[in-house]
This record gives C-alpha cells, structure tokens and sequence, in this order.
C-alpha cells in the first residue's frame, strides 16, 4: 500500500483538512471529528485503496483501514498536522435517534466499556502466560516471581472500579478524580473487612447509626460504578449550584464526596451488584434451556453484534463470571468461533480472488482474526463487503459454537479469543481441554473455509485508479468554489408565501430563496465564516462563507425587538454556532428567511425540497 497516498485520497474525500476538527486511530480504524459529515461520499471514501469500510458513529467518522492504519495516520498527519490535537466529543449538532431504554443501557456501557480493553487484555495475556509457563516447566507456581506475576496480571481485574470509573468520569462529562475516589472508597480495605466481617457474623453494618449498608463484593465489577459515577455528575451540578462563590475551593470538594460516597455505597452500590447479577442471568437463561445450542446461535449471530458495537457490553457479564465461579462457558466460547470463522472466511477469499491487491488485504485480514484475535479488517474489509462470505462465517462459527458448547468447553481468561491465546480455554490439570480447544478452533476454520468457497462471491473489480470515472455523487467532495452548502440556521419547517393569510408576512417570504417558521429560539450560524453586516434594526445579517466567498443574508421578521444578535461585523462563526435568539413572545409568528447574494456568479441556487428541517440539514445548494 502507498501510504502516502492513500492518506491524500482518504483527506480529499472526507472534505480536507478544513473539515477536520479532530484525528485520532484505534487499533484498525481512522476516527475523524468533521466539522460537516453531510458532504463526504461513503461510497467514494469506501473506493480508496487500502480503505475497508466506513462508520458513522458516536460523533466520529470512522474509517476502517485494518493493520496499517498506524502508517496512513502518519501520512495524515503531514498532511493536516493533526497530531496531538485533542477530537471534540461531538462534531455535529444533528439530533440524536432515540433510543430504547435497553439500547441505551448497552450502548452506554459499551462504550465504557471500549477504552478500557486495552487494559484488560494486557493483564488478561499475563494471565494465559501464568497457564502457560507452568505447563511447560518455565515457572514454578510456589515461587516468588508467579506471585509477582499473579499481581501484575490480577491487578486491573480487581481494581476495574477504578478504571471503570476513569472511563465514565470522560463519557459522563464529570470530575475524573471524584469519580476515581468513589471506586477507591469502594475497594478501601477497611470497608471491604468490615462488610466482609459484618455478612461473615450475619449483622449489618449502619451508617448514622440507622442507615442500612448492604454488603456486596465490588472488585471485579463494573456496573455499581457506572451508576455511581453518572449519579457524581448530578450531585457536582447541585453542589456548584449551591455552594457560595468565596468557599467553592473547599467546601465544593468536601460536599461533594460526603454526598457522593455514602448514595453509592449505600444505594447505587448495592444495586449496581443486583443489577448485574440480574444481566447475567438473563444472558445465561438461554444458555441454561438450550444448552451447547446457545453457543452455536450466538456465535453465528455474533458478527452482527459487533457490528453494532454491543460486543463490549457482554464485557462485565464475563468479568463477573470468571471472578465467581472461575471460568465462563458460554460467550467466551461463541466469541472464539466467530472470531476463527471471521479469519477463515478471509483466507477463502484471499485464496479465491483474483484481484491481486484485494488478494492482499484478505490474507491480512484473516492473519489478524486467526492470530490475534482482531476481526475487524475481515468483517468490514471482506465478508460485509462481499456479503456472501459472511454467511460462510456464520455457517462455520455455529459449526464450531455447537461441538465446543457439547464438549462444556470452558474459558478461564478474558483475553481477546484468538490462537495465541487459546492457553485460556485449558482447564488446570486437564490437558484434555486444550485439545477440545485446538479442535473447537479446526472445525471452526474447516467448515467455514469450505462453506465460503462453496458459496463463492462476486469478485472485486480493480479500485480507485486515477483513470477509473468517479460516480456522480463525487461532485459532493469537489473543491468549495464549484459547490456549497447552506445548512438550516433554526429547527423548524419550510413556508411558502402562497400559504401565509398574513399579508405583510407574505411579502416579506417572497424576497428569499427559503423561508423558515421556527420552532425554537436559538439561531444558529448556516456555514463556517464571517459576520459582514448587522443592520441597524437587528434583524438582518449579512455572512461570508470561509474558503468560497459565498455571501448570504439572514432576515428575521418579527416585531422591532423580535431578534437578539450576538454577532458583530468581522466576527468569525462556525458552524452551528449560536449567532443570535428569537424573542420567545415573537417565536409563534417569526420567519427567518435565507437569501443568496450574487446569484448571477453561480450556475444555480437550488433551496432543498424537504418540509421540516434541523439544524444540520441541508436548506439551500449553491452550484
């Protein structure tokens, strides 16, 4: 791969470098902050060389490039000096879906959950070496240096609280350090001996002397500090709220975790720990009335949780399990033969293609699932993009799911379930069970190598080369000069001067390109640019956009108070930045309407067709 110019095409196509707030890389994606995801092409982006897909989540414009994404992240760093600027957290102000309450909690700790696997997976490949190293003779489990090492690979198991904490402090938008000092309380050794001491004698421990605290084990878990920190966060707001300006410095951080510490070790704690007791034995139901069934099914469909990003979630359920009863048989098992069916229906199709390039990134798809245990340039790059090689995965992984779940195969780590790391699958003095692991593996990988060829796919054509025609949605990345955009400066609907009974508003709508009914306050800057005019009686701003020298004109019709602007002439502005409010008293009768200057320097002024529109959406295309 030419990474230095694959790194010029991805930049090209995702709007250049003005478009990019922020940069960032994972392990295989590029993970763009854009001021204005509405102007890259999916489809164009997907046709760059060494590009494997895109997603659009979390505020990021995520572009999947596999296990050279470090080097195509240096090339855009030259390009865009990108690196060591912080990615916003939200890049665009669009309403957020609704969610179901279920979809909402599996997403939250999903994404909790996400930074903290790196982690996890060093401590979780400390312990496989723990399993290994005796099993050879390298190490001697009575000696000093296992127990060194037993601490070093169980330390960020035990204190995941802590690390738990860190991560929803930054998805909660609230005090790291408050949120850390929770998990710390909770994990205190004095608190843990006197509840441990307290269940062991069948009392119950009472703070105030009436308070009842219900005793629960939390190293190892994750959800009671979730609950702890999203509560930290409502209670900072209220003590700031209360707390005089001249004693905030000690009296806020006092409050605080006086208030904080004894709800999450009182109410929040406790019920944190029912709670994911109560997730695990929903999870483990199915497992309970199929039995080695359920792992066939949810290693067949495990792919498509991935895809939706839940696949983190599952995470404190197998903690849970593993620091209870010492292994996990159930999701561990599943994950395993999806990941191996992923690899094995990579290398089918490395082995099948004939296109030499793709041929490549097959074959470097299916040694980072087989080996390491990281499927996501195979699910992208080759089995959801060929789409005929997913169902060979699927075929192979419940193949694989069902002989491993019949065999009562167990996991005794946490590790990401790869090759390398099958160490985790053998019981202590049963050698028996890495065989059934090496065998769950074979079978997975046979059957799916075999399905896939069977099946076949559509072979990829030749991508992205300079002389190959770009598809007409193209014309969207083309430099700003040839094509802009103006985005809706109000929530609210379109209007037409046909349907006003109001005569002077009727008028008043026949002088712009669109004309909006709002239905909120806030007034919102169309573009990035600059403020050029405000008029003498506020209503009416003329802007330039930055980079075209598109002018436009806001108008705000309403009574002589009827708009507050916070925008001077040679004010800069960006997107969706707040540049003014409508009076509340006028908001029922207002219209905002959007004009183009200098219509005769442009081919077209074409105002969108929609009827109701967000802040971000697109009101008028100048050509």
């Amino acid at each position: 791969m030419d990474y230095a110019r694959t790194a010029e095409k991805i930049l090209e196509r995702v709007g250049g470098k003005d478009n990019v707030l922020g940069l960032v890389h994972c392990m295989t994606r590029l993970r763009f902050t854009l001021k204005d995801e509405s102007i890259v092409d999916d489809d164009l982006v997907k046709r760059t060389k060494g590009v494997m897909g895109v997603i659009r989540k979390a505020g990021q414009y995520q572009v999947i490039i596999g296990n050279d994404v470090a080097y195509v992240y240096e090339e855009l760093c030259k390009l865009g000096n990108f690196k060591g600027q912080p990615a916003p957290q939200k890049a665009n102000n669009a309403p957020k879906k609704k969610q179901s309450i279920p979809a909402m909690l599996m997403d939250t700790i999903s994404g909790i959950m996400s930074p903290v696997i790196p982690a996890i997976i060093g401590a979780a490949m400390i312990k496989v070496l723990l399993t290994l190293l005796p099993m050879i003779g390298w190490l001697n489990t009575e000696g000093q240096t296992y127990q060194i090492l037993s601490v070093i690979g169980d330390g960020a198991f035990y204190f995941m609280p802590v690390l738990i904490a860190i991560s929803a402090a930054r998805k909660f938008n609230t005090n790291t350090y408050y949120a850390a000092s929770l998990a710390l309380i909770m994990l205190h050794p004095n608190f843990v001996s006197l509840m441990s001491a307290a269940n062991e004698a069948e009392q119950t421990v009472k703070f105030l002397g009436v308070i009842p605290v219900t005793y629960a084990n939390y190293a190892y878990s994750v959800i009671p500090i979730i609950l702890s920190v999203w509560m930290l966060k409502y209670v900072e707001k209220l003590v700031d709220k209360i707390t005089p300006v001249i004693t905030k410095n000690f009296l806020k951080p006092m409050l605080v975790v006086l208030i904080a510490a004894p709800i999450a070790l009182i109410v929040l704690g406790p019920l944190g720990a029912i709670c994911g007791e109560w997730l695990s034995k929903i999870v483990y139901f199915a497992h309970d009335k199929l039995g080695f069934i359920a792992v066939g099914i949810v290693a067949g469909v495990f792919p498509f949780v991935v895809m939706a990003g839940m696949h983190h979630a599952f995470t404190p359920i197998k903690l849970g399990m593993i620091a209870t009863g010492g292994y996990e048989a159930f999701i561990c098992i599943a994950e395993l033969c999806s990941n191996m069916a992923q690899g094995a229906a990579a290398l089918a199709v490395a082995v099948k293609t004939k296109n030499k390039d793709f041929k490549q990134v097959a074959g470097s798809s299916a040694f980072s699932a087989l080996v390491a245990g990281i499927t996501e340039p195979a699910l992208y790059g080759v089995t959801v993009r060929l789409k005929k090689p997913m169902l060979g995965a699927c075929i192979g992984a419940v193949a694989g799911g069902l002989f491993g779940g019949f065999m009562q195969m167990k996991c005794y780590g946490i590790a990401t379930p790869a090759i390398v790391t099958i160490v985790q699958y053998a019981e202590p003095g049963n050698a028996m069970s890495l065989v059934i692991a090496a065998l769950t593996i074979l079978i997975t990988v046979v059957v799916t190598f075999i399905a896939t060829m069977i099946i076949g796919f559509e072979d990829i054509v030749d991508e992205d080369d300079d002389d190959m025609p770009s598809p007409e949605p193209a014309k969207i990345v083309e430099p700003k000069s040839k094509f802009d955009k103006v985005v809706s400066p109000v929530e609210g609907t379109a209007v037409k001067s046909e349907i006003l009974k109001n005569q002077e508003q009727s008028e008043f709508s026949k002088n712009f390109d669109m004309v909006m009914s709002p239905e909120k306050e806030t007034v919102y800057a169309p573009f990035e640019g600059k403020v050029l005019k405000v008029s003498q009686d506020g209503k009416v701003i003329e802007m330039e956009k930055a980079g075209s020298g598109l002018k436009v004109t806001l108008n705000v019709f309403g009574s002589k108070n009827a708009f507050e602007i916070k925008k001077n002439p040679g004010d800069n502005m960006s997107v969706g930045e707040e540049i003014g409010k409508i009076n509340t008293n006028d908001l029922k009768n207002a219209l905002v309407g959007i004009s183009v200057q200098e219509k005769e320097k442009y081919m077209d002024v074409v105002p969108s067709q929609k009827d109701v529109f967000s802040r971000q959406d697109v009101l008028v295309t100048v050509v």
